[in-house]
């Protein structure tokens, strides 16, 4: 390190679609963390009031990002990263990624209404297909899905409430060090290491109330302990999310209200970490998590139709029979670390098993039907129950050596490789037996890559990086379909076998020892992927590509990242640019959708900025704007969009404030009152030459959050309001267009949630 002074049962759109506060009271080490949480570059930290008095004097703080794949301080990234401390919001009452995203310049989450489910993208690169655009690590572990018909695009590890250090999001292709996938960027899970010296116990609880909805509470305990003081230490969490409905069921011909507050749910998870470090320079890591999300009801609400934003019925109503919803996570790896002196080798073996799930009662539109067909008195046939899952079975291996810290001359070089097993499975359950419809999909993707980088230091304050990694992709799939509504099916594709590079050049200049400007240019791949033939009704021709050829974006940004000289206040700011092209896309013929790739591609600008102030050691704010631009270079009529026009569902604007005023409550004790502000522009929902979807202007909105916490570093109680107003703003549309008519409904963002809550720490 440097110190420097739809396919796969997917209903898809423009998008895939679905068939805070402080942990440890007013500590220096609490407010450094807010401040890191709320600003991507530098942040600032007030001395102990306990040990130093009231003082104004602010230190600039080095967080320690990999964001590089090493040990890096984040003003010195060539990039922009953003490092998020949970506690900060997670305390807040903002328990779900999604708020990491929302108050995040330049990502767009898209809910689709279930805990671990949406699209994320990143500078204006769409979730456009069925292949993530944007990866999850979790430490070294990779658990995005590289292929279009495991659902991982739309399924993610909602992970805010594992035991985290933080969370890393690195904007921008990370093709090079990273791999496929991350071709907006990518976001990481940094674990906390088990203690070695210090025994380490924290718990809390959470209550709170949903707005006309259910109460919710939430629970989480971590223990860290030294089995062998310096040698092996062991950490144990675990936690329980009872998600608050508010979403209610009712009849669709009446409005009768059948089931109230039906999107109830729940998140458990589970965590054991080990590291045994047998001598100074080996380091010997496994890590254990699972996670089960479950819900009743999607929170989708019917709307009346395109022409405006009210439910069909009610406030939130859903027409839809509620049935259980899955997302399930499943993570085991081991990590080596060995330090030669010249060099530190990084190796890592994981598994990682996800999927989605989902049950939904199809009696009323099936039942009659199946009477019909075999022969059956009328009433005979009693349920039709439609059960769906996809997910992947995922093993990688990654071996890296990276370079002895240097003035000079810096390097990574490593191997990697995946193996990745799918499934998406499709049946109609009838009672009494008949087969209607089953479907099974499996594919298997096997890759293997080198890859490396390295940093020259020309002089004090100048250095550039250079990097390429080099991916040989193997691709299959299967198709078995039997059934009245599928017919007998037995496919079989071809082996798709591709190799993909990927570059990195970065530049990087300091002129003061506060101020880091840089320049980068960087790729990022999806690989390829076998289709499936799909018929046009009218011509009985085969209108689906046998292969979904890979796609590459490139980008291009300038970067300035600093602090003015009494460290008061940090800033930071990218200009950027990608292009991406003959990206892969579901693509429309004569009613028929089938997985493809852009006739040309798409360009995409915009700018980044955020600005941290901190005037006193009592008061810090941060507020972070972004524009993103991303349109068609083309006519795209697979697509339905015209040449220039604006991608459905990223928004042009996004920015937020966040604040933090700390004041002595009694002897040991501090309060802390805080609050944010996130806004997000409007978007259309559909290209205006759209086949499946109309397209819909969806307005901005702007959300307050408010807390209040006091604390006295071991003990802390908080009160908070997210969503402050209730403002009734949508957070993803849906207007699908089935024959004659319109099938309109949209997910809202949660109503204003007030609650309590308590943690301690040992």
């Amino acid at each position: 390190m440097r110190a420097a002074p739809s396919p796969g049962g997917i209903k898809m759109s423009n998008s895939i679609k679905s068939v805070g506060f402080l942990q440890h009271g007013v500590s220096a080490v609490a407010l450094y963390y807010t401040l890191a949480s709320f600003h991507g570059g530098a942040a600032f930290a007030q001395a102990d009031a306990a040990s130093q008095g009231a003082s104004d004097d602010l230190l600039l703080e080095e967080i320690v990002v990999t964001a590089g794949r090493r040990e890096q301080i984040l003003q010195d990234v060539p990039a922009a990263v953003n490092a998020v401390d949970p506690a900060t919001f997670t305390t807040r009452g903002l328990q779900s990624t999604r708020s990491v995203f929302d108050y995040t310049a330049g990502i767009t989450f898209i809910d689709l209404g279930n805990p671990g489910r949406g699209t994320i993208a990143a500078r204006g690169v769409p979730q456009a297909s069925a292949t993530p655009v944007f990866g999850v690590y979790v430490d070294d572990t990779p658990l995005t899905s590289n292929t279009n018909f495991s659902g991982g695009a739309a399924t993610f590890l909602d992970g805010l409430l594992l035991d985290l250090e933080r969370i890393e999001i690195i904007k921008g292709p990370q093709g090079t060090l990273f791999g496929a996938t991350s071709v907006g960027g990518m976001m990481r899970y940094i674990s906390k290491d088990p203690a070695l010296d210090d025994f380490r116990l924290s718990a809390g609880i959470d209550v709170h109330t949903v707005e006309n909805g259910e109460w919710g509470q939430t629970y989480n305990g971590r223990v860290s302990a030294p089995i062998v003081k310096d040698k092996l230490g062991v950490t144990l969490a675990a936690y329980y999310r009872d998600i608050a409905g508010y979403v209610d069921y009712v009849d669709a011909a009446t409005g009768e209200v059948l089931e109230e507050d039906a999107d109830r749910g729940n998140v458990e998870g589970y965590s054991a970490d080990v590291l045994f470090v047998p001598t100074d320079d080996l380091k010997l890591r496994f890590k254990y998590l699972k996670q089960e999300s479950e819900t009743d009801l999607s929170a989708r609400v019917q709307l009346q139709g395109i022409d405006g934003d009210e439910a069909l019925f009610g406030e939130f109503t859903s027409i839809a029979a509620p049935g259980p919803q899955v997302v399930d996570f499943e993570v085991i790896s081991g990590s080596l670390e060995y330090d030669f002196g010249w060099a530190t080798l990084n190796a890592t073996t994981s598994g990682t098993e996800f999927s989605f799930a989902t049950r939904e009662d199809f009696t009323a539109a099936f039942a009659g039907l199946v009477d019909l067909l075999d022969g059956r008195d009328p009433g005979t046939t009693n349920s039709v129950l439609f059960n769906a899952g996809q997910g992947a079975e995922k093993f990688v291996q990654e071996i890296r050596l990276t370079s002895a810290e240097s003035d000079n001359f810096e390097w990574i070089a490593g191997f990697y490789y995946t193996k990745e097993d799918t499934f998406n499975t499709q049946e109609l359950d009838v009672t009494p037996a008949f087969n209607l419809l089953f479907a099974d999909f499996p594919s298997e993707y096997e890759e293997y890559a080198g890859f490396g980088d390295a940093t020259f230091y020309i002089n004090d304050k100048f250095d550039v990086t250079a990097g390429v990694r080099i991916s040989r992709n193997e691709v299959t799939l299967n198709f078995v379909s039997s059934g009245l509504l599928a017919g007998e099916t037995n496919f079989e594709s071809e082996v798709i076998n591709d190799t993909v590079d990927t570059y990195l050049f970065a530049a990087r200049y300091r002129p003061s020892e506060n101020v880091s400007l840089y320049a980068r240019v960087a790729s990022g791949y999806r690989p390829p992927q076998a289709n499936l033939p799909v018929i046009d009704p009218f011509t009985g021709q085969d209108i689906a590509p046998p292969i979904v050829f890979a796609d590459t974006a490139w980008s291009y940004e300038l970067g300035a990242k600093g602090s003015n000289a009494d460290n008061t206040v940090a800033y930071e700011l990218a200009l950027w640019k990608i292009d991406w092209a003959n990206f892969q896309a579901p693509l429309s013929a004569n009613g028929v959708t089938t997985g493809g790739n852009a006739v040309d591609g798409l360009s995409a600008h915009g700018f980044e900025g955020s600005l941290t102030v901190a005037p006193t050691a009592s008061f810090n704010a941060t507020a972070n704007i972004s524009y993103t631009k991303s349109s068609l270079n083309e006519d795209e009529p697979g697509l339905g969009g015209l040449a220039d026009e604006d991608f459905p569902e990223i928004p042009n604007w996004k920015g937020s404030v966040q604040w933090n005023y700390i004041f002595p409550v009694f002897e040991d004790w501090d309060a802390t009152f805080g609050g944010g502000l996130r806004y997000q522009g409007g978007y259309v929902s559909a290209f205006s030459q759209s086949l499946t979807e109309v397209p819909v202007e969806v307005d901005n909105y702007l959300v307050a959050d408010l807390n209040l916490r006091v604390s006295n570093g071991r003990y802390s109680f908080g009160i908070y309001a997210t969503n402050l107003f209730d403002a009734r703003a949508l957070a993803e549309r849906d207007d699908l267009i089935v024959g004659p008519a319109t099938d309109s409904t949209a997910v809202f963002l949660r109503p204003r949630t007030i609650g309590f809550n308590v943690n301690v720490d040992f």
